[in-house]
């Protein structure tokens, strides 16, 4: 039997599922306050064997995806860890330490974090109209306010959908771990020139738990 966690980065992003059969775990902003709740958790026993972060996000506007829209993680990446060069930003290979040295079984691990793809397939299956797209999401430490560099990074990031400042913490934990990951997230915004009259926080909140409920009781 599969043990569900529901890992959120606040109370707005976790509270309907406070009402679930489901351990819930709110981690706070960041990508720090997120690896620090997740390992909390992995230090207790038993340890969850699925890990569904639900949260908003920031949608890239080449990416097609509207406000409300629900999106699921086929990989996650840190944007803005790397090296800044003449020729432009280079990831972690460029210093050549992986942030997940590689072991029998499993590669060693950069900025990239790709997730399970057939656990991803169901998990897009058992959304089925709720949500929107699957492709790959970026996490960064500061939200892109500025149209043109959302654009930049969807372009250097292969088509990225959306981004947040909590999603690689969690996938680069749960990889040390072992433990499967999934991420599902709603569009509160898009990326563009910064314009917070048109974002919809709630909304998008509640649209990503509503899948983040069907896949975990559909997993479980």
């Amino acid at each position: 039997m599969v043990s569900v966690l529901i890992l959120a980065a606040t109370e707005l992003e976790s509270a309907r599922i406070r009402s679930s059969p489901f351990e819930v775990v709110v981690g706070g902003l960041a990508a720090v306050n997120t690896a620090h709740a997740l390992s909390r958790r992995f230090a207790a026993w038993p340890r969850p064997t699925l890990v569904v972060q639900v949260g908003i996000a920031g949608a890239y506007v080449p990416g097609g995806l509207g406000v409300g829209a629900v999106a699921l993680a086929t990989s996650e990446t840190y944007a803005d860890v790397g090296v800044a060069t003449p020729q432009g930003w280079r990831p972690v290979e460029e210093i050549g330490i992986p942030l997940i040295e590689a072991a029998e079984g499993r590669p060693a691990r950069f900025n990239h974090f790709p997730l399970d793809a057939d656990l991803v397939t169901r998990a897009a299956a058992s959304c089925g109209a709720l949500a929107a797209a699957t492709g790959p999401f970026l996490t960064v430490s500061t939200v892109t306010g500025v149209r043109a560099r959302g654009d930049e990074l969807y372009e250097r990031f292969g088509g990225a959908l959306c981004e947040s400042m909590e999603g690689a913490a969690a996938a680069h934990v749960c990889a040390l771990h072992g433990v499967p990951f999934l991420e599902v997230r709603g569009v509160s915004n898009l990326v563009e020139d910064r314009n917070r009259a048109a974002w919809k926080i709630a909304e998008a909140a509640d649209a990503a738990q509503t899948a983040a409920l069907r896949i975990a009781g559909d997993l479980a």
